[in-house]
């Protein structure tokens, strides 16, 4: 219908506009599901992978929250990122690993992620419902990057 019809115009003149940058990635946004890429083009270069990351407080305990879980783990990724000198900008996936996902867990872990990555152009990502994660954590984060 004509809503198919839209969406295949929108995505040819994003994709003709972005051919004209000199952007290392492309992201296409998603025609539904708002704030994430719905696929990307990742051009020339190196790229990183970051294990698992797990936002535990500094003495090593998990926090008392789950929002304060996934805050703590956006922070460890954005210091494994910074080593190689990159940002969340970076980013081309993350996988998010969320213990006994539920959409209240869903709406938090959206929330605060959009409340860390402010105005950073969004990855390609998928979030995961898990029984268990590592040491009891609520959340982990994993991603890859382009250098």
């Amino acid at each position: 219908g004509r809503g198919v019809q839209a969406a295949v115009t929108g995505v040819r003149e994003v994709r003709e506009a972005r051919q004209m940058s000199n952007s290392r990635i492309v992201r296409n946004a998603a025609p539904v599901i708002p704030g994430i890429a719905d696929s990307l083009k990742l051009s020339i270069g190196e790229t990183i992978f970051v294990s698992g990351q797990i936002g535990f407080e500094e003495d090593g305990s998990n926090p008392a929250t789950f929002e304060r879980a996934v805050e703590l783990g956006y922070q460890q990724l954005e210091r494994a990122l910074a080593v190689w000198g990159l940002t969340f900008s970076d980013l081309v996936r993350v996988n998010a690993y969320v213990k006994h996902l539920d959409q209240e867990r869903l709406t938090i872990w959206r929330e605060t992620r959009d409340k860390v990555y402010g105005d950073v152009p969004r990855s390609a990502s998928t979030v995961i419902g898990v029984d268990s994660l590592f040491a009891d954590a609520e959340f982990e984060i994993d991603a890859i990057a382009a250098l």
